[in-house]
């Protein structure tokens, strides 16, 4: 672990030059813009991050990909909220950008966070679905990036039986060392032996008995697609670059 956070302070000192792209989405009342940032592409593999709100997410994997030149990371952007608003038809909607890429997903977002209508449920997939299309389908790995808080209800005890959420998970393995806030999450066999032969903390989601809350993990995990989240505490900058150079490392051997 020492020598991943040593060879991340290296890679940070190198010049950056990977260049940003992006496209825009009009959602109601919304823009949405999807901001590219990529070095070499990884044919085939996708770095994601949805929460605007989760920052650390970003500048982990912007320092990263500027240093290693591999790679390319897209982000919503919006409000710098979590939550994306949109009036539409006089009516005000909102929802969870990692709880819309299932139908009931969707439809659960929108209902608990503000009105509910089938022309803004309607609206609202069609994001979903463009976002889906160009830059998860048909990839070989997804890798979402995000942030979690200290002490809040989401880290990898959580995950345990007796935990709140056991019933989405097939494995878990928990290094007592580490920080129960910094986890991996996948939907892959392989990523997960591996990344617990390194000694993180991940979990295995259990496809048949998983909540359906309509994320990235359950979409990938429907559609048969290796998922890895790469989860840390907001302000652990340096545990999540440790994480995402594991991946680097993992991508080189099974991808």
């Amino acid at each position: 672990m020492k020598t991943i956070l040593l060879a991340s302070i290296v890679l940070l000192s190198l010049p950056a030059h990977s260049q940003p792209n992006s496209s825009t989405h009009q959602l109601g009342s919304t823009s949405i813009r999807f901001q590219q940032t990529c070095g070499q592409p990884q044919t085939g593999i996708s770095w994601l991050h949805v929460h605007e709100n989760e920052t650390t997410a970003v500048a982990t994997a912007k320092a990263l990909i500027d240093s290693l030149q591999q790679g390319c990371f897209v982000t919503w952007q919006h409000s710098g909220d979590r939550y994306v608003s949109y009036q539409l038809a006089g009516k005000q909607y909102k929802f969870d950008p990692n709880r819309i890429y299932t139908p009931k997903g969707l439809a659960a977002t929108l209902k608990a966070n503000g009105h509910y209508s089938a022309k803004g449920y309607k609206a609202a997939q069609q994001l979903a679905d463009a976002f889906i299309a160009k830059y998860v389908a048909g990839n070989r790995l997804v890798i979402a990036m995000h942030n979690n808080s200290d002490g809040g209800g989401l880290h990898i005890k959580s995950y345990l039986p007796g935990g709140d959420y056991a019933n989405d998970a097939a494995e878990v393995h928990v290094n007592e060392a580490a920080d129960i806030d910094d986890f991996f999450y996948t939907t892959d066999k392989r990523i997960f032996d591996f990344l617990k032969a390194k000694g993180f903390n991940i979990l295995l989601q259990n496809n048949a008995t998983v909540t359906d809350d309509g994320s990235l993990s359950v979409y990938c995990g429907n559609q048969q697609m290796a998922y890895l989240n790469i989860e840390a505490q907001q302000g652990h900058l340096a545990e999540q670059k440790a994480m995402m150079l594991a991946v680097y490392e993992m991508i080189k051997v099974l991808f």
